[in-house]
């Protein structure tokens, strides 16, 4: 399917995420409404469930702590078996823009706020 030309490549990006996750919706007005509950959970940027609550345990965790979590933290926060879990869906947020990762630092996430996908991710850089 082609899009107007107006219409950025990361907004199409996204719009076809969601269209994945919605497809089994009938209903114009149903998926429309699920569309827009999405973007207000921060699940408009092709998030899953669970990346969703990792990104949510990592921002709370920062602004109460004043540092990032390290993996084996995001690990038991979100009751996962193991770090390579927690690293696994750091880097999947890393790669859709939601967090960034400063270089050769420890403890360096940071939740983008204006989830700007397509420059967070020209921003993000992983250690």
């Amino acid at each position: 399917m082609s899009l107007p030309s107006d219409i950025p490549e990361d907004i199409a990006d996204r719009a076809a995420i969601l269209m994945d996750e919605l497809r089994h919706i009938k209903d114009d007005l149903e998926f429309t409404a699920r569309v827009i509950m999405a973007v207000a959970e921060g699940r408009g940027f092709g998030l899953s469930e669970k990346q969703a609550d990792a990104l949510a345990f990592i921002e709370t965790f920062s602004e109460e702590k004043g540092y990032s979590p390290s993996y084996a933290e995001i690990q038991e926060g979100l009751g996962l078996g193991s770090k390579s879990g927690a690293h696994g869906i750091v880097q999947r947020l890393i790669k859709r823009g939601a967090l960034r990762q400063l270089p050769n630092r420890y403890r360096s996430l940071v939740v983008v706020k204006n989830r700007d996908v397509s420059a967070a991710h020209k921003n993000s850089e992983v250690a």
